[in-house]
């Protein structure tokens, strides 16, 4: 009964909400003048060693200031979080302040069906369904005609010209083992199971006229679309569990954000001058 009673999402949203109350109110106790952390030259330089031994290469100008960035919020959670008590027990402390304190940063409680609504219609991208298309095909088997497969493809290409569907493919091709018929198929699903290069190909291809021939990894296709649907945005209902999780997920990163912001304007922030682009040069050798 506990464990069910702990894994309800109404709970966890009630247990965050408390905890980030609670945090909060230990934070916002401080009022003493502003921290300084000063990120030193030596710091940087340590940085960009480190990028340079994961990419094999010097950072930019941009990432290098992304990681100091990264390195500065750091120091503001684990300085906050230490503060609030959240470093007692913890093994890989600045890290796992950080994670408490971006965790009680998402105070998200159940959304209405309204905001779910606005989130669904100002993000169709992310729920948006695939356009797919309906194809058959006459294969080619590379491995049946290693000798005569471009001859054969030829002949099928001159039958096939000016051909509908309509035409008897019986006995032009060889058997494919997923078959000749392929119904509402996505790009995705295309690419799976023919490859990249022949999903490009037959994507683009005009309906109702036999087209080819177009290699894959099995051999030589010609194919002939009969039907293009387009995407469209599903209703709410049809996606509501994914909408819930990526309006909540965007409520998390904006309450992170949002609580990293008042916190930072705790601290003055003193970067030193990154080491020259000569000494970045010589740490990428």
């Amino acid at each position: 009964m506990i464990a069910r009673l702990l894994r309800e999402p109404l709970f966890q949203f009630l247990a965050i909400g408390a905890a980030l109350f609670a945090l909060y109110g230990l934070v916002g106790k401080r009022n003493e003048a502003p921290e300084k952390i000063v990120v030193s030259a030596s710091r940087i330089a340590n940085l960009g060693d480190g990028f340079v031994r994961t990419w094999r290469r010097p950072p930019s100008e941009q990432e290098l200031q992304g990681l100091i960035e990264d390195y500065i919020r750091d120091e503001v959670f684990y300085r906050e979080g230490k503060a609030a008590g959240l470093d007692r027990d913890d093994v890989i402390i600045r890290r796992r302040v950080r994670q408490k304190m971006e965790f009680l940063a998402a105070d998200m409680p159940e959304p209405s069906d309204e905001q779910l609504a606005a989130y669904l219609a100002s993000n169709p991208e992310r729920f948006k369904s695939d356009d797919q298309i309906t194809f058959r095909h006459v294969f080619l088997s590379a491995r049946r005609r290693p000798n005569t497969i471009e001859s054969d493809s030829k002949q099928v290409a001159s039958v096939l010209a000016g051909a509908d569907a309509a035409v008897d493919t019986t006995a032009l091709g060889d058997p494919f083992l997923l078959g000749e018929e392929f119904r509402g198929f996505s790009a995705t699903k295309v690419t799976n199971q023919f490859g990249e290069r022949f999903a490009k190909r037959v994507l683009a291809m005009e309906k109702e006229r036999w087209q080819g021939p177009v290699s894959s990894s099995f051999g030589q296709h010609f194919v002939f679309i009969s039907e293009r649907v387009s995407g469209s945005l599903p209703s709410l209902d049809d996606v509501r569990p994914a909408v819930r999780r990526e309006w909540a997920n965007a409520q998390r990163l904006g309450a992170e954000q949002k609580l990293y912001a008042s916190l930072r304007e705790r601290y003055e922030i003193v970067v030193e001058a990154p080491p020259s682009k000569a000494a970045s040069a010589d740490v990428g050798r």
